[in-house]
C-alpha cells in the first residue's frame, strides 16, 4: 500500500515541479512567475503532507511545513489573479498587503500555539490545533476568495481566448481549493484524518486544466520549453532503452559465462561508438515530430521580417508592393488568404486580395467601425464589432497609418492549421503593419509625383508656399467670417422675435379684427419671419460648430408627440400648396428616447419642410416613425422633384444646393441638410436618404433610443 502511495505522491509532485519550472522559464511575465511559485508550493505540500504520515521522529515539523506551503501558495494565488492576464487591481498598496498580512501569518505557523503537537496514529497523523490556529481557519478561506474574485472579474471583462484561459484556471484551482479543503480541513476538524494523506491528488484537477490551457490555448506562450522538454525527453528514454537493451542482448548472448575479460568492455566500447552517431539523426527526429505536433506553422520572426523588408526596398510601384507583401505575409504565416484596402481621401484606393475570396468583403461603412489599431477576433468580447468581423470571416484586422495619415486596412482569414494567431504572430504583424503603411504611402506619393514633368518641381514648392501662405490668410476670414456671422445673427434675432411675437398677436385677434386679405398679408409675413428666424438658427449653429461649441443636450423626449406637433405646425404650409399631408405614427407604442430634442426638432423641421417645398401641387408628403431594435426611425417620403445622381454625394456638404432645387427655391441656404447630418451623427445616428430623378425622395434617420458613449454609426445609408 505504501509503494503504490508513494508512486502516486510522487507522480504528482513531480508533475507539479514540471509545471512550476516551465511557467518560470518565462517569468519576465509577473503572472508567470507566480503561477511557478503557486506549482512549486503545492509540490511541496503534496510531498510533506504524505511525509508527515509516515516519519513520526519529524512528524511535527512536516505538518507545520505542509501549512507553510498551503499558505503560500494562496499569497501567490492572490498575486497571479491580480495579474492574470491582466492588472485587476491598480491600487499601489494592494499587494504590498497580500505580501505584508501573508507573511505574518505564515510565520505564526512555526509556533507552539498554531500546531503544538502532532500524534502518529496506524500511520496517520493526528494534528493537535493551537489558538492562532483560528488565525488559518480566517486566512484560507478570505485569501482564497480573493483570488478567485479576481479571476472572475478579469474572466466578465475579457474575450475570446483570454476568457477560456482565465475560465480553465478559475476552475481548475476551484476544484482544486473545494476537494483539498473537504479533505485536509473540514474533515479534520471533524475528527476524521483517514483522508487527508490523499489531500495532495486534488492538485491534478489543477495541473490537468492548467496543462490543457498551455497546450490547447497557448497559456504563458511557453510552447517552445514544452515542446523541447518533451524532444529530449522522449530522445533520453529512446537511447536509455537502445543502450540498455544492447547491453542486455550482447551480455547475455556473447557473454554469458564470462565473468571478466577484454572482450566485454570492447563489446560496450563499440556501442557507446554507434550509440554516439546515433544522437544527431535522433534528435533531429524528435525535434521535428515535437515541432509538427506544437509549432505547424513555425517560422523565423527575423527570417520574415528581413525578407519583407527586401520586398518594400525592392520595390516603388504601388500595385506590385501589395501583391507581393500580401502574399508574402499569408506564405509566411500560413493564413488562408489577406487583404490589403489602401484608402484615399476617405475614399478606397486600391484593393489587393490573395487566397480565396471571403464569403463576402467590407464595404468602407463597416471598414469605420474597425477604428482599433489591431483586432483580433478571438480576443474580443460578444458584440457587433465581432459579429462584423467573424461575417466576413476576418480574424485580425490591422489599421495601416503613419504619423500623420491614415493608409488603410490589412485584413487576415484563419490560419491554414486552424489555431489562433499566438503572440509571436500578432507582434510580427504590428512590426510588418508600420514599414508596410510608410511603403505604401510612399508608393502613393511616388505614383502623383510620376504625374508631373520633373521640371516643374521647383515651381511646384514655390506654389506650394504660396498656397500655405493664402490658406494661411483663408483662414484668418474664414474666423472673421464666423465671428461675423455669430454677431450678426444675435444682432438679427431680437428684432425678428419681435416683429414675429406681433404678428402672431395681430393674427390671433389682440390687435383687432383683420380682414382676409390683411390676414392673407399677415400670414405671409409670420410665415416669411419664421423662415427668417430659421435661417439665423442654421447661422448660429455652424458657427457653433466651426467654434466647437456644438453641444449636445440630451434629455427623455416623447418623438411621437414631437413629429406630431411638427406635422400639425407645418399642415398649413402644405394645404396652402394643395398637398396632402400624413403623419404615420408607430403601431405599438414607442419608449422616451433619450435625445436632444430642440436640435432633433429642428432635423424633423427641415425635412418636412424641404419634402413641402419640393413637392408640385397635387402632391403626397407622408411622415412615418416606426421602430427598429433599439433604435428610432423617421422617414419622411415625398413624390417631389428628386435628386439628380451627380449631386447625391455632396447634398449633405455645406452650402450645396443641387441645380433643380436652386430653381424651385432660389432663397435656400445649403445649410439645413448639413446641420442634419451633423445633429444626427453626434447622437450615435445614421442619416437615411434616398431618392429618384422626377419621382421623389425619401429623407430620414435612425437614432439610438439611448445615448451611444463608445461608438457611433457613422456615415450615410441610402442609393
Amino acid at each position: 500500500m505504501l509503494s503504490i502511495s508513494f508512486i502516486i505522491i510522487a507522480v504528482t509532485a513531480i508533475t507539479l515541479v514540471v509545471l512550476g519550472f516551465l511557467a518560470l522559464q518565462n517569468s519576465k511575465q509577473k503572472a508567470n512567475g507566480y503561477f511557478g511559485i503557486i506549482c512549486l508550493s503545492l509540490s511541496g505540500w503534496v510531498i510533506v503532507n504524505f511525509l508527515a504520515d509516515y516519519n513520526a521522529e519529524f512528524s511535527l515539523i512536516w505538518t507545520r511545513l505542509a501549512f507553510v506551503m498551503v499558505e503560500l501558495a494562496l499569497i501567490f494565488f492572490v498575486l497571479f489573479a491580480n495579474n492574470f492576464p491582466l492588472r485587476a487591481v491598480k491600487n499601489r498598496l494592494f499587494e504590498p498587503s497580500v505580501y505584508v498580512i501573508g507573511t505574518a501569518i505564515l510565520g505564526l505557523a512555526f509556533t507552539p500555539f498554531f500546531i503544538p503537537s502532532v500524534a502518529l496514529i496506524n500511520d496517520t497523523s493526528t494534528v493537535v490545533t493551537g489558538p492562532l490556529y483560528n488565525v488559518f481557519l480566517v486566512f484560507f478561506p478570505l485569501y482564497l476568495l480573493v483570488g478567485v474574485s479576481l479571476l472572475v472579474w478579469s474572466s466578465r471583462h475579457l474575450g475570446g481566448t483570454n476568457a477560456i484561459r482565465v475560465n480553465l484556471v478559475l476552475t481548475g484551482a476551484s476544484l482544486m481549493a473545494a476537494l483539498g479543503s473537504v479533505t485536509n480541513l473540514i474533515m479534520p476538524l471533524m475528527h476524521q484524518y483517514t483522508f487527508a494523506n490523499y489531500g495532495g491528488l486534488s492538485t491534478l484537477l489543477f495541473t490537468g486544466l492548467s496543462s490543457y490551457a498551455i497546450i490547447k490555448h497557448r497559456l504563458f506562450d511557453i510552447r517552445l520549453i514544452v515542446a523541447r522538454s518533451m524532444m529530449y525527453g522522449l530522445m533520453l528514454v529512446t537511447l536509455a532503452g537502445i543502450y540498455g537493451g544492447a547491453m542486455f542482448g550482447v551480455t547475455n548472448i556473447f557473454f554469458k559465462d564470462t565473468n571478466q575479460g577484454v572482450a566485454p568492455s570492447i563489446a560496450y566500447t563499440v556501442m557507446a561508438i554507434v550509440l554516439s552517431f546515433t544522437f544527431q539523426p535522433l534528435r533531429r527526429f524528435f525535434e521535428k515530430a515535437t515541432d509538427r505536433v506544437f509549432y505547424r506553422d513555425r517560422y523565423d520572426s527575423q527570417v520574415v521580417l528581413n525578407n519583407f523588408s527586401g520586398i518594400l526596398v525592392s520595390e516603388l510601384d504601388l500595385d506590385r508592393i501589395l501583391k507581393r507583401t500580401i502574399a508574402d505575409i499569408c506564405g509566411k504565416l500560413h493564413i488562408q488568404f489577406g487583404q490589403l484596402v489602401v484608402f484615399n481621401h476617405d475614399r478606397v484606393y486600391r484593393i489587393e486580395h490573395h487566397g480565396p475570396l471571403p464569403k463576402r468583403l467590407m464595404i468602407v461603412p463597416e471598414l469605420r467601425r474597425l477604428n482599433r489599431a489591431l483586432i483580433v477576433a478571438d480576443e474580443l468580447p460578444d458584440g457587433e464589432r465581432k459579429e462584423l468581423l467573424e461575417s466576413h470571416g476576418i480574424r485580425v484586422s490591422l489599421m495601416l497609418s503613419t504619423r500623420d495619415e491614415f493608409i488603410g486596412y490589412l485584413l487576415l482569414g484563419d490560419k491554414l492549421s486552424g489555431d489562433i494567431y499566438s503572440s509571436q504572430d500578432l507582434e510580427l504583424l504590428e512590426i510588418i503593419g508600420k514599414q508596410l503603411a510608410v511603403a505604401i504611402s510612399n508608393a502613393k506619393a511616388y505614383a502623383e509625383i510620376q504625374e508631373f514633368n520633373q521640371t516643374l518641381q521647383d515651381r511646384v514648392d514655390h506654389a506650394t508656399s504660396r498656397l500655405r501662405v493664402a490658406n494661411r490668410h483663408l483662414k484668418e476670414l474664414d474666423k472673421a467670417k464666423d465671428e461675423f456671422i455669430s454677431m450678426a445673427s444675435h444682432q438679427l434675432r431680437t428684432p425678428l422675435t419681435t416683429i414675429k411675437g406681433y404678428l402672431s398677436m395681430m393674427l390671433e385677434g389682440d390687435a383687432g379684427h383683420m380682414s382676409k386679405t390683411q390676414t392673407e398679408f399677415a400670414n405671409y409675413a409670420f410665415g416669411s419671419s419664421e423662415r427668417m428666424v430659421n435661417l439665423i438658427s442654421d447661422l448660429l449653429n455652424v458657427s457653433r460648430l466651426s467654434a466647437g461649441r456644438f453641444i449636445i443636450q440630451t434629455k427623455p423626449t416623447d418623438m411621437v408627440a414631437m413629429i406630431r406637433d411638427e406635422v400639425r405646425q407645418l399642415d398649413n404650409h402644405a394645404t396652402a400648396k394643395s398637398l396632402k399631408l400624413v403623419f404615420e405614427p408607430p403601431a405599438a407604442p414607442l419608449p422616451m428616447a433619450e435625445i436632444d430634442d430642440n436640435k432633433t426638432r429642428q432635423v424633423v423641421m427641415n425635412f418636412i419642410d424641404n419634402a413641402i417645398y419640393y413637392t408640385p401641387t397635387g402632391g403626397t408628403v407622408t411622415v412615418q416613425l416606426d421602430q427598429t431594435g433599439q433604435y428610432v426611425r423617421l422617414r419622411v417620403i415625398d413624390t417631389g422633384i428628386g435628386v439628380p445622381e451627380i449631386a447625391k454625394k455632396k447634398l449633405f456638404s455645406k452650402f450645396f444646393r443641387a441645380d433643380n432645387a436652386q430653381s424651385v427655391r432660389p432663397d435656400g441656404t445649403g445649410l439645413g441638410l448639413y446641420l442634419a447630418r451633423r445633429v444626427v451623427e453626434d447622437q450615435g445616428g445614421t442619416i437615411l436618404f434616398s431618392s429618384t430623378l422626377g419621382k421623389g425622395s425619401t429623407f430620414g434617420f435612425e437614432l439610438p433610443l439611448r445615448p451611444v458613449a463608445d461608438k457611433k454609426k457613422e456615415g450615410i445609408r441610402g442609393k
